[in-house]
């Protein structure tokens, strides 16, 4: 499975969120999504796209390989166990174990992300 920075993460997550909502995903929509400017948004979206994990058409949608939903899909796993952590065992409030979740799911390593699912027993 391909590495990527936290800010790829970031988008990879963002546009399969925005895909589970339902319609398509446009790079406008991930930019609301993120909070970021449309040519960061455009620049993050190329990169993807050069990595075999999003496909993009010409100004239009954008989607995720499979490889990319793949990917998407563990990061947000991660995000959940974190948050999960967060609140349920340490009792941090859902607003601050969000925005904690979302600094912390990019750092973990293999081995602490493995404990961590069985701590919670995530599957």
């Amino acid at each position: 499975m391909k590495v990527l920075k936290r800010s790829g993460e970031d988008y990879l997550e963002a546009i399969y969120n925005l895909s589970k909502q339902g319609g398509g995903v446009k790079s406008v929509d991930v930019a609301m999504s993120l909070n970021v400017t449309k040519p960061s948004t455009h620049r993050a979206i190329e990169n993807l796209v050069k990595n075999g994990l999003a496909l993009k058409e010409s100004y239009g949608q954008v989607s995720l390989t499979c490889e990319g939903e793949k990917l998407a899909k563990e990061v947000l796993k991660k995000h959940k166990a974190v948050t999960m952590l967060l609140t349920k065992i340490l009792g941090v409030s859902e607003e601050i174990a969000e925005i904690d979740a979302c600094k912390i799911e990019h750092e973990l390593s293999e081995e602490t992300t493995k404990k961590l699912y069985e701590f919670l027993a995530i599957e």
